[in-house]
């Protein structure tokens, strides 16, 4: 059963402004104000297409190669708990973004200052979570564009954000996420070994 509750979740923690603030802020710092605007509405529009390929389209392929819904619940959960791991150890809140590129609203800004690897995992499970249920897949596609019109809203005040909280908060949010998406991960894992009868079902 998909819930709903817990897709929000999952998708403001991988997915949210929390940690696009702070990597596009590091992108765009030095940007005039008009650049900076167009570089988000430009990353947050790629950063879209690219969700709904993920949802829409790869649940085809996963079919394809018979990926099951647990089977993505573990990797989800893998690739959560390594991301958490890194940011607690590190001191990270996000992707680095301090390497130029040739296309910046592609990468670093869709890929991965949006959009990470355990983002589209994510995204992946929720679609699988809501299987056949066309009403449920389009809650979590409008969910999707609920945490990108988030995303983009805090780009564009990215720079009067960070300098009115500080840097230090965004660090200590982040390492305070870390911990939720720590929990997550845990959450995700017991979930795929119930259904496989590894253990016994939670009351």
């Amino acid at each position: 059963m998909l819930d709903l509750a817990f897709v929000f979740t999952i998708f403001m923690v991988t997915l949210g402004p929390i940690k696009a603030i702070p990597g596009f802020y590091a992108q765009a710092k030095d940007m005039e104000a008009a650049d900076a605007r167009a570089l988000a509405f430009k990353g947050t529009l790629l950063a879209l297409a690219i969700s709904l390929v993920l949802a829409l389209i790869m649940p085809i392929v996963q079919a394809g190669w018979r990926v099951t819904t647990d089977d993505l619940r573990i990797a989800t959960g893998i690739l959560l708990f390594m991301s958490a791991y890194q940011i607690l150890a590190n001191d990270k809140t996000a992707p680095s973004s301090d390497a130029p590129t040739k296309y910046p609203a592609l990468s670093p800004v869709a890929i991965p200052v949006i959009i990470t690897p355990w983002g589209a995992m994510a995204i992946l499970m929720a679609m699988g979570l809501a299987g056949d249920n066309w009403e449920l897949a389009k809650t979590v596609i409008i969910l999707l564009f609920v945490i990108m019109g988030l995303n983009l809203v805090g780009m564009l005040f990215a720079k009067r954000i960070v300098e009115l909280v500080g840097v230090v908060s965004f660090k200590l949010l982040g390492w305070i996420f870390a911990v939720l998406q720590a929990g997550l991960a845990v959450h995700v894992f017991v979930h795929a070994w119930e259904n496989w009868g590894l253990i016994s079902a939670s009351s």
